[in-house]
């Protein structure tokens, strides 16, 4: 039996509250503390695939546990709850938001608890396509990834829709050029997230009211890249970012070669004295971006194949558009965008 204490976030899905547990129920198995995701039961689809997807992912500590599903009542309408993990640091979000830039022995440590994080959900024939540091959660210190609410098995179709899936500032090129959600687009925003936590900044400088269009322009068909600035990043912390923010999915390293990069392997000590102390460079995989354009398979489109995509995926964001309005949803807010 778990009482709500208070509502600590809401998105499109429902709610998720912080609450109690009676520790006297014998049959009880949950801590004191836990927190409740609910939404209406006529319209639970998607904590009901979460919930399948935390059932499918379960064993790994660097995923927010779910314990269980319920349903409850309140005021004549039925529930579905999921039963996770408290988070008693809040998330990454918070901690930029309240702390600024993270040192980089810290940002170290959550950076390679979420490659963990990501390699057990890749190698559990999932990927993310939500990773950010809102959808990071602190428990005792440790970062775990949390929310599975856009998670979807590797290889799949969406069944309804081929709208956006994801919050925008996180996106890989790939995901808004082509609608490809791979386990390479989790990577591109694990290093925009690891690029805001070393930074204290958003990925991209986008204007608080920039067109959709632009910001969706700028990341799915131009060639830029978030800007990695030097000063105060170690080698080592510059070039795991060059390894993540690639703009070819296939140039763009996995799980498995991140969890051997230097960065996440030594202990931060002797990259300290390595700090980067050249200009700043226009383009932070410049390099990368040359060897894709010089392929001819590369991902560059020419203006025909560009204006086709634009216009395909402007039917789609218009169907975004037209959900999260029924939903009461927007696109420019923090929260993600469709399923």
């Amino acid at each position: 039996m778990w009482r709500s204490v208070k509502i600590i976030g809401q998105g499109g899905f429902g709610v998720v509250k912080m609450a109690t547990v009676d520790q006297e129920d014998e049959d009880c198995h949950l801590p004191p503390v836990i927190a409740v995701k609910s939404a209406p039961l006529v319209h639970s689809e998607s904590l009901q695939k979460e919930r399948e997807a935390f059932s499918d992912l379960e064993g790994s500590p660097y995923l927010v546990h779910c314990y269980k599903a319920d349903a409850s009542e309140e005021d004549g309408v039925l529930y579905y709850n999921l039963l996770l993990e408290y988070a008693n640091g809040g998330s990454l979000a918070d901690r930029v938001k309240h702390g600024g830039r993270l040192c980089e022995e810290e940002a170290r440590k959550h950076t390679k608890s979420m490659l963990n994080g990501l390699h057990h959900i890749h190698e559990g024939g999932y990927v993310h396509c939500d990773i950010k540091p809102g959808n990071v959660l602190l428990v005792d210190g440790a970062a775990k990834i949390a929310d599975l609410g856009l998670a979807k098995k590797i290889g799949e179709r969406n069944q309804k829709r081929s709208g956006l899936r994801g919050t925008t500032m996180y996106m890989a090129p790939g995901a808004v050029a082509e609608g490809d959600y791979g386990a390479k687009g989790d990577i591109w925003a694990l290093g925009c997230t690891v690029l805001q936590l070393l930074t204290g900044k958003p990925p991209w400088d986008f204007k608080e009211k920039a067109d959709d269009w632009n910001v969706l322009y700028r990341i799915g068909f131009s060639d830029k890249l978030p800007e990695i600035t030097r000063s105060g990043m170690s080698e080592e912390a510059i070039d795991f970012l060059r390894k993540c923010l690639v703009r070819d999915p296939r140039l763009r390293w996995s799980s498995d070669m991140l969890m051997k990069h230097a960065f996440v392997t030594s202990s931060g000590k002797a990259s300290a004295k390595k700090i980067a102390r050249k200009a700043p460079e226009k383009s932070s995989s410049a390099a990368a971006v040359k060897e894709a354009a010089s392929r001819e398979d590369s991902l560059l489109f020419k203006p025909n194949q560009l204006l086709m995509m634009m216009k395909r995926r402007a039917q789609e964001l218009d169907t975004c558009r037209a959900h999260k309005k029924k939903k009461g949803m927007g696109l420019g807010g923090p929260g993600p965008i469709c399923a």
